[in-house]
């Protein structure tokens, strides 16, 4: 993957386009799914920090595994029907041209974005608990409120972003979408309640 197969796709493909429907779409995921396992740190008495932070990691990497494979193989079918199409309108084989080498490289950005996104989320949120379970400072509630926090707030700059992208305004579209994971924070608090 040299300088040539990055330029030819940066000229075939939108970078933002990449991440609008790519990383973000997978952080907003992942961070609603760390939510969930913080909201249920915070419900239950007597849960170790490290339980916690294994769900953590172990939902980051299982989404991460999953929507960066699920994409390679939508993306890959996808170049085969392009390919195909292409081939048969050029009337000559197009494997392992400059277009099928894009193609390839495209497909293996958008794993890797997808894989890296739920690791990112799982990278900040756990912090505040990595500090608690190494130093016992802060405390459990204070570390979970911490992480809480750090989420909701990737959700506000995932939102802002995606609303620079799209050319909307920027802090509304972050805001709706801090107030979307406030309430589905709160929502898994009573179901954690009610269920603990």
């Amino acid at each position: 993957m040299g300088s040539a197969p990055m330029r030819r796709f940066r000229l075939a493909y939108d970078v933002s386009d990449l991440f609008r429907r790519y990383f973000i779409n997978t952080l907003f995921d992942s961070t609603f799914v760390v939510l969930g396992i913080v909201a249920a740190t915070l419900v239950t008495r007597g849960i170790e920090v490290r339980v916690t932070l294994a769900a953590m990691a172990a939902a980051c990497i299982a989404i991460g595994i999953s929507t960066g494979v699920s994409v390679y193989e939508a993306e890959r079918l996808e170049a085969e029907i392009r390919m195909a199409k292409i081939e048969r309108a050029m009337l000559s084989e197009m494997r392992d041209t400059h277009m099928d080498q894009t193609l390839r490289l495209y497909r293996a950005l958008l794993s890797l974005v997808n894989f890296s996104a739920p690791l990112l989320v799982f990278a900040v949120t756990a912090t505040p608990l990595l500090l608690h379970l190494g130093f016992g400072v802060p405390s459990l509630a204070q570390a979970s409120q911490i992480s809480i926090l750090v989420a909701v707030s990737l959700v506000f700059i995932a939102g802002y972003a995606l609303g620079r992208v799209a050319g909307r305004s920027p802090l509304r579209q972050g805001l709706r979408m801090t107030i979307a994971a406030i309430s589905t924070f709160l929502l898994l608090i009573l179901i954690q309640t009610y269920f603990a």
